[in-house]
């Protein structure tokens, strides 16, 4: 069950400002709304059933774009999307009603501020696609994988079944990387002026990196690498159980130890 979020600030839900088209037995809702948000404000969502896809721009203000597909017009209808506003914080969040066997989906497209923070994004079965985002980065998911490059900040990325891949644009000295997985694999792409203390772990399939040589666990089988990256300072963990990790970057000479 999601945790509800809360902001002070006015709440709207999507059916005051949404079409809704029936073809045959399928009903369909759209929603898009733009919200302001500081630069360095703060983004929280939650979905249950679909894809969500959060890209950047240089403005001040959220886009809010969603897509709500459901069996029937009923079933539609259980499904609300619920958005809170403050100026400094937004969350949205896919609240049902009903306990359907066949429950609405909802696809989400959010244009967010580069520098924004996504301070907690859930989902349950669905896919995350996350582009251009330089702040922090806090992100779940149960059924569906999680794609995101031009990162730029802290991130802690998470995925119980799918694959993981992060590309980051840059590094912070005091930022920190966390990349986790249970059933699927992780790539994690570092840009060419990395510097970094690494380590990754997994239980079940092997690590392929440039970055140091893994060394096979002794007692609880798979691999581990400890190795660090140009003297070392952005702290990177990766930890998987069952999937491989991938390290990858521009080739360097002489660079790791």
């Amino acid at each position: 069950m999601f945790r509800a979020l809360h902001f002070a600030g006015a709440v709207l839900v999507a059916g005051a400002a949404t079409a809704v088209l029936t073809a045959g037995t399928n009903s369909l809702e759209e929603f898009s709304q733009t919200y302001s948000l500081s630069a360095r404000g703060r983004i929280s969502l939650e979905n249950r059933n679909g894809d969500v896809r959060i890209l950047s721009w240089d403005r001040e203000e959220v886009k809010v774009e969603a897509v709500k597909r459901a069996p029937s017009r009923e079933r539609l209808r259980d499904a609300r999307i619920l958005v809170d506003a403050n100026g400094d914080a937004l969350s949205i969040r896919t609240q049902y009603s009903g306990n359907s066997d066949d429950p609405a989906s909802v696809e989400y497209r959010i244009t967010v501020p580069r520098w924004a923070s996504l301070e907690e994004v859930k989902l349950i079965n669905g896919g995350l696609s996350i582009v251009g985002v330089a702040g922090e980065v806090n992100a779940t998911a149960v059924n569906g994988s999680i794609h995101a490059e031009q990162l730029a900040g802290e991130a802690r990325l998470s995925t119980v079944n799918g694959e993981l891949e992060a590309a980051f644009h840059s590094l912070g000295g005091t930022h920190a990387i966390f990349l986790s997985s249970v059933n699927g694999p992780i790539t994690l792409t570092l840009p060419p002026d990395a510097r970094a203390d690494l380590s990754a772990r997994n239980l079940s399939g092997g690590i392929q990196t440039e970055f140091g040589r893994p060394l096979r666990a002794a007692t609880q089988g798979g691999q581990r690498l400890h190795t660090t990256i140009k003297g070392g300072g952005t702290r990177i963990h990766l930890h998987n159980i069952n999937g491989g990790i991938s390290i990858t970057g521009p080739a360097r000479r002489g660079h790791e130890s």
